[in-house]
């Protein structure tokens, strides 16, 4: 896994948010005042980001312990930890503020993923462009509990989210008459949702306007080896396409039908 990184130093983003805690790939807390010492107030932060209406200290125990019953000091100190390691904001105020109970973090807080949403509810492409650029791989990288971002649903919709909007940007490219730009934005997706079969389309249909048909047979290829069903086959041998959607079987098959070149040429590009 990849570690989880608290990244120093006060970078703000905008006029109000000072701090921002990455989860669109390997989480990093962008903008904190120290390291922090302890991956359990790492995992607090993450936790009350994706909660920016705050939650009772029975609810965020229970995520990051999920088998455990853990003692008010423990908690306390967890607490304690995480609000040292964020620090204050300009105004002077903490960053993880006070409470009894319950715990939210103060505005001066966002997320890589709220700034996503923002851009992705733009009409304008080049926002959508700006959003998927934010994608760095899978979301939540690096945390020791992911449990609870797949119980609430947060981790699935946070795919889905992005699958979507690369496909949407990715169509907009083609519609364009830009297939590069098209398979980057389907690129991007892929780091996030690697198999949704929406992106694999995509990218076929991004090899083939660019008259790559070899291009084509190598995006089956990754598909096929990205679920399970790793194709040893020799030149000229069709796919095995049981494993995969309907929609995407037939639309190989159509570009490859369409395009298929005899397997001593394709030797010879290769």
């Amino acid at each position: 896994m990849v570690p989880v990184r608290a990244i120093e130093g006060r970078e703000r983003h905008d006029e109000v948010h000072e701090v921002e805690v990455s989860v669109l790939g390997s989480v990093e807390i962008r903008g904190a005042s120290t390291g922090f010492s302890r991956s359990s107030a790492i995992e607090l932060v993450v936790y009350l980001a994706l909660h920016p209406a705050g939650v009772g200290n029975g609810a965020w125990a229970t995520a990051l312990w999920p088998d455990r019953l853990m003692a008010p000091a423990t908690l306390h100190s967890t607490a304690s930890a995480a609000r040292r390691a964020l620090g204050r904001s300009a105004s002077g105020s903490d960053h993880l503020p006070r409470s009894h109970g319950r715990l939210q973090l103060s505005q001066s807080v966002t997320t890589d993923w709220r700034r996503f949403m923002v851009l992705a509810s733009n009409d304008d492409p080049s926002c959508w462009t700006r959003a998927l650029e934010l994608v760095r791989g899978q979301p939540f990288e690096g945390l020791r509990n992911v449990e609870w971002t797949v119980f609430e649903g947060v981790a699935a919709d946070i795919e889905e989210r992005v699958a979507t909007l690369a496909c949407r940007s990715a169509d907009e490219h083609l519609r364009a008459g830009r297939p590069g730009p098209a398979a980057a934005a389907a690129r991007r997706g892929l780091l996030a949702s690697p198999y949704d079969e929406r992106l694999y389309r995509r990218l076929l249909v991004c090899a083939d306007r660019e008259g790559h048909p070899a291009g084509v047979e190598r995006v089956m290829a990754e598909l096929l080896s990205q679920i399970d069903e790793a194709p040893s086959r020799r030149p000229g041998q069709r796919f095995d396409l049981a494993a995969v959607h309907p929609r995407t079987a037939s639309l190989y098959r159509s570009l490859s039908r369409r395009r298929r070149p005899e397997a001593g040429a394709m030797a010879t590009r290769q």
